[in-house]
């Protein structure tokens, strides 16, 4: 009888230069990530910042997905969660430090559960909602992609 086991790839950054700077009530938009050759089913997020100033306790970063259905064309939107309301999958929720924070998403079993890749390319979109701009450098956001594997 076989078994079904999950196979995740390596983690790698899909935003990293683009969260430079990146100021309270504004969105950045990440690298391609080429999921239509890779056809992983969800994601593991992984957010890393430190603030210069305390961010507002609770308040989110918020985790969009923009997809390029057709493999060329990402989905309509001036790169704001406003225009892109539909592909918001969920949120880091911050802490008012000025230490390092590492936060995930889409942990199996969680309360959010699984974030689903599209079979698509895509990029991430970040918006900051933390009331303090990243610092200039060093913020990352890094994926894990994972499936499902019969062995």
């Amino acid at each position: 009888m076989a078994s079904v086991k999950w196979e995740a790839a390596a983690i790698s950054s899909i935003a990293t230069t683009e969260l430079n700077s990146l100021a309270n009530n504004d969105a950045a938009l990440g690298a391609e990530y080429d999921n239509a050759t890779n056809l992983y089913e969800a994601g593991l997020f992984e957010l890393n910042v430190t603030f210069g100033t305390n961010p507002t306790a609770g308040s989110p970063v918020e985790l969009y997905i923009v997809p390029a259905p057709d493999g060329t064309n990402y989905d309509d939107g001036d790169g704001t969660p406003l225009a892109q309301v539909n592909t918001f999958v969920g949120a880091f929720y911050v802490r008012a430090v000025t230490t390092a924070q590492k936060m995930t998403l889409g942990i199996p079993g969680a309360a959010l559960g699984p974030i689903l890749l599209p079979p698509t390319k895509f990029k991430a979109l970040l918006y900051n909602k933390s009331g303090q701009a990243f610092p200039a450098s060093g913020s990352t956001l890094k994926m894990v992609p994972y499936r499902r594997q019969v062995v």
